[in-house]
């Protein structure tokens, strides 16, 4: 242990070291420290290496008699392990288990309990997958994603109206209307007046996307 070296922002289970202190503690190399609970500490080489010493101390104070314990309940996908400090406000810390595998979560009782905080974020990820094979799988006819067809205009849009755009070319203005089915973009134009660059775009949804969302609504309907 006497020549494992500790350096500053390293973490022993609560504790982060912040700087050695220049004056030593029993004779031996001290640290000061900062807790999860944002309480500063001290503590020697030997007690942060050993594990003598693993918080400022909010570990060991006592819970009270109404506390709830819920260590081995599980919230969604965590599973609660251990208690672990508390936090800024004085809410009990608790690590947690999270279903892909991540041991070190900590979350608050409170938002455990409301259903705030249900995976180590994973579980984000795995509903955005699982959104994305639903829009594949239900919601497409012949690999063209109907609910695509049909969003709105971007907020962005330079026209107001989907699919039609305002071009400038040797300083002149004029609009274009185009589609996108099956990776392939379809164009329209150019055109002088806005209003007939609005007509093409939707003779081309009549054309392109129109069979597609009329098959999606047939099928639903059997």
């Amino acid at each position: 242990m006497g020549g494992v070296m500790i350096n500053p922002d390293q973490r022993f289970e609560l504790l982060v070291t912040i700087e050695k202190l220049a004056e030593k503690i029993y004779n031996e190399e001290a640290w000061s420290c900062k807790c999860d609970c944002g309480a500063y500490t001290t503590a020697t080489k030997s007690q942060l290496l050993g594990g003598r010493k693993k918080s400022c101390g909010c570990l060991r104070k006592k819970s009270p008699k109404n506390a709830l314990d819920l260590t081995n309940q599980t919230f969604g996908w965590l599973k609660v392990i251990e208690r672990s400090g508390i936090t800024k406000t004085g809410s009990a810390l608790w690590r947690c288990e999270c279903k892909c595998g991540n041991n070190d979560v900590k979350a608050s009782a409170t938002l455990l309990r409301r259903g705030e905080i249900t995976s180590c974020g994973c579980a984000r990820s795995e509903q955005i997958a699982t959104a994305r094979s639903t829009l594949l799988d239900e919601m497409s006819v012949d690999g063209v994603a109907i609910p695509l067809l049909t969003k709105k205009v971007r907020s962005d849009s330079s026209t107001g109206h989907k699919g039609v755009y305002k071009r400038v070319r040797k300083s002149r203005e004029y609009y274009e209307a185009n589609i996108t089915v099956k990776g392939m973009r379809k164009f329209a134009g150019p055109f002088k007046e806005l209003a007939d660059a609005i007509a093409a775009r939707k003779r081309l949804e009549m054309e392109y996307h129109e069979p597609y969302i009329k098959t999606l609504e047939d099928d639903n309907d059997e």
